[in-house]
């Protein structure tokens, strides 16, 4: 069984592969190396993923799903939903969970559903490209992605069938292909400028290890931005010239939307661009209503100025976490489609003051980055399955976490004893508290709802600078933000703070809210603001059966663990009697076991090509 790297893209997917010390992105049976991220539901029952359902999208877009990848793991009346859902020609509807589902054909998906027809056909193009099954991947997120993304991504890889080794993200995975086997130190940054996400992550590398300084994003900023923008110039002109406006029919208006995307495309390399789009409505006694549209490459600058310097104001967020400058920077990675623009490079070089690097393929290199990973984990994962030989000095590449004072982060060391990995930046102090924060009874709040190609076809990637992987890369992330528990009055506290180096441990201790509480609920959330609502709610974890006392007379432990691969556990223990309950925090809207079953299930009767 093999193993793949897979960037789960919001405009296209790659897969990727580790072997014989090569790094390649694995292509289809075309020799195309981006699967676009699109699924549309075809009248005879069939689902076309990637390119055919990209030409599907012109003339079927009500049952043509693309760019929700920015999406998943959203509340359904979160800001971003309903930012979205008027973009869109097709629907969405509230779901379980307050999770938004897919409206196609007369049925219902949710949003892990839909990428999980997508990593389904990833699948296939590997098996077929590999010449063996692939069972394993390991799939990256863009940083900012919270812990609700997070797991539904994990969620649509089970779906199709994948054993989801770890999620990295995606800045992560573009440096592991930039400089593993590289000997040099230095600091990198990554611009990740996708078709729905960007990131900025900053990173010191060393021999194998690479540590992330910090990490800032923007979950629902990218190309696709620039494309409606785009889109609704060309509506401009078209009203303008039949007033007749295409902003009222879906259909036609995704029509417009895929000619904004080409000619995106077409100005990155170009200074003008022309289109004719033909019958593009009906006039008046059956005419065909026609636009020829012309944009220049400065009309397209000032259209992406504005998105431009929001990535900036991004970058500083995260130079100002990690205490640094951009003259602290040896090296700028491109990464992400939307790099192409020539705006967008001309804007890094002057923000950074260095050229950006673009000789990796800016659309693979983080499918490479997790081939890379998957290969160290799979061989990682087969050296323990045989006990070695006893060797002088032998480690584990990733310890356990530590444990230090209850009430501070505690932070595993992943440093191996040759090279040395750089400190990690100084954890700010934590304010002394007078009294422990309180934590709401089981009765004091109503629970939330939660509910055919041959191995020809393989291009060695240009990565890795060497004849391939030849040791286990050490990769110490951060938390993307805070996470946070529910105390009385609605308040937050900070539990684990944002841009924690994982893997970590923090334990904090709270006290009943009322007298003679005999359970508690302990609510989590994701986010900064000091007002518990205000943040993205998680889930929640339940502990009953306390002993019975005075206000504030029990005490409760509440402990969260976050491992190298970003999966958040949380414990709770009654301090004076031991009672604990261990679990990991059901999160809301995100589907357990059972439900994944019944996707698996539905799917495998779907023929997908």
């Amino acid at each position: 069984m093999a193993v793949v790297g897979i960037d789960l893209g919001t405009t296209n997917t790659v897969v990727a592969c580790a072997r014989a010390g090569r790094v390649h992105v694995v292509a289809d049976e075309q020799g195309r190396h981006l699967l676009p991220s699109v699924v549309s539901f075809h009248p005879n029952g069939e689902v076309l993923v990637g390119q055919p359902a990209r030409e599907r999208r012109v003339v079927d877009a009500k049952n043509t799903i693309a760019s929700v990848k920015r999406l998943i793991g959203r509340a359904w009346d979160s800001d971003e939903i309903k930012k979205a859902r008027p973009r869109f020609a097709f629907e969405l509807r509230e779901g379980l969970g307050q999770g938004p589902l897919v409206v196609v054909r007369d049925q219902t998906y949710t949003l892990p559903e839909i990428s999980a027809f997508v990593l389904r056909r990833a699948k296939q193009i590997a098996d077929a490209g590999l010449g063996e099954p692939v069972d394993r991947a390991v799939i990256t997120v863009p940083a900012s992605f919270n812990e609700l993304q997070r797991a539904a991504t994990k969620v649509a890889g089970r779906i199709a069938g994948l054993d989801v080794m770890r999620i990295i993200n995606e800045p992560t995975a573009a440096t592991l292909a930039y400089g593993f086997g590289r000997s040099a130190k230095e600091r990198v940054a990554v611009y990740d400028f996708g078709g729905g996400t960007f990131d900025c992550t900053l990173l010191e590398l060393s021999g194998n290890v690479f540590e992330v300084l910090a990490t800032a994003g923007d979950s629902f900023l990218g190309g696709d931005d620039l494309d409606l923008a785009i889109a609704e110039r060309i509506a401009d002109a078209f009203l303008l010239k039949h007033r007749w406006d295409p902003r009222a029919h879906p259909q036609v208006f995704e029509r417009l939307r895929a000619t904004a995307e080409a000619l995106k495309i077409d100005l990155s390399t170009s200074e003008r661009a022309r289109v004719h789009l033909r019958d593009v409505a009906g006039g008046v006694g059956g005419t065909h209503l026609d636009l020829e549209f012309e944009m220049a490459r400065t009309e397209l600058d000032a259209l992406a100025t504005p998105l431009v310097q929001r990535t900036f104001a991004v970058c500083e967020d995260a130079l100002s976490v990690a205490g640094l400058s951009v003259s602290s920077f040896d090296k700028v990675i491109l990464v992400g489609g939307s790099t192409r623009i020539a705006l967008v490079r001309k804007g890094v070089e002057q923000f950074f003051g260095v050229p950006p690097l673009d000789r990796v393929n800016p659309d693979e290199v983080v499918a490479i980055g997790a081939a890379i990973q998957a290969a160290a984990l799979a061989d990682a994962a087969r050296r323990r399955s045989i006990p070695p030989p006893p060797t002088p000095g032998m480690r584990a590449s990733v310890p356990p976490p530590t444990h230090e004072d209850d009430d501070e982060v505690t932070v595993a060391s992943s440093k191996p004893s040759t090279p040395a990995a750089p400190p990690p930046l100084p954890r700010a102090a934590r304010p002394a508290q007078a009294t422990m924060p309180m934590l709401p009874g089981v009765d004091e709040r109503r629970s939330r709802a939660s509910v055919a190609v041959d191995s020809a076809t393989l291009r060695a990637a240009p990565a890795t600078g060497n004849s391939g992987p030849t040791a286990t890369p050490v990769l110490v992330d951060v938390t993307p933000r805070a996470l946070l528990v529910e105390t009385a009055g609605g308040f937050s506290d900070v539990i684990v703070p944002r841009n924690a180096k994982i893997p970590c441990e923090r334990t904090r201790a709270f006290t009943t809210s009322s007298d003679m509480q005999t359970g508690v609920r302990v609510r989590v959330s994701q986010g900064e603001d000091a007002f518990f609502d205000n943040n993205t709610f998680l889930g929640e974890l339940e502990l009953v059966g306390l002993r019975p006392g005075p206000r504030g007379a029990v005490t409760i432990q509440v402990r969260f663990e976050v491992d190298e691969g970003g999966t958040l556990k949380v414990f709770a223990t009654d301090v004076a009697t031991g009672k604990q309950a261990q679990a990991l925090l059901q999160l809301v809207g995100i589907a357990g076991a059972q439900g994944v079953a019944v996707m698996q299930a539905r799917q495998a009767g779907i023929q997908v090509r």
